[in-house]
């Protein structure tokens, strides 16, 4: 773990330097994939402060202390980050257990994949098919239940004119609504 430091009106002496790398790597048992870490140290009046910064593939955490002692305000703004870690850990954690729990006994459907030999040279195939229940609810209600499921795609009845559309996630992370004209 590469960490950068930057001193302002303080110098930083490698003990400084030792304690914050030996307490950031605390860090590295929650994420394994960090791929920035900034330590910027500053002196204001009497305070020393610490401004940590973790940056990974999934992640950013930062955190803030102020002490007159600058090994205390390291770590501190160390022991801030390891609960901010440890909060995002679990929630990643239990956020792809939901969705993966969700995918198989939420939504029911059915999935045939067919085999390569069953389908000639290079006309597009069919390689995966769902059977959709299709439930009738509000355009909003439709919202919440794709926010809830791993799908980008929820296919729906309009309860307010009974007609089946497609609610769907975008590639801007906004939303799409298809309705079909009959």
């Amino acid at each position: 773990m590469k960490v950068e430091y930057i001193a302002r009106n303080v110098k930083l002496s490698d003990q400084s330097r030792q304690l914050a790398e030996k307490k950031l790597a605390k860090i590295t048992k929650y994420f394994n994939d960090i791929i920035d870490v900034r330590v910027e140290v500053t002196q204001e009046r009497h305070l020393h402060v610490v401004d940590l910064s973790v940056k990974g593939k999934d992640f950013g955490l930062q955190s803030t202390a102020q002490n007159k002692d600058l090994n205390s305000a390291i770590q501190e703004a160390v022991d801030k980050l390891d609960i901010q870690a440890r909060r995002a850990k679990t929630r990643l954690k239990d956020h792809k257990q939901r969705a993966g729990s969700d995918a198989k006994t939420d939504q029911g459907w059915a999935v045939d994949v067919l085999e390569r030999e069953s389908i000639g040279g290079g006309e597009p195939r069919i390689v995966e098919r769902i059977n959709i229940p299709i439930k009738p609810m509000s355009i909003e209600e439709a919202v919440l239940q794709l926010d809830d499921s791993s799908y980008n795609f929820l296919v729906f009845r309009n309860a307010s004119n009974d007609r089946v559309n497609v609610i769907y996630r975008r590639v801007d992370k906004n939303l799409g609504l298809i309705t079909p004209e009959l």
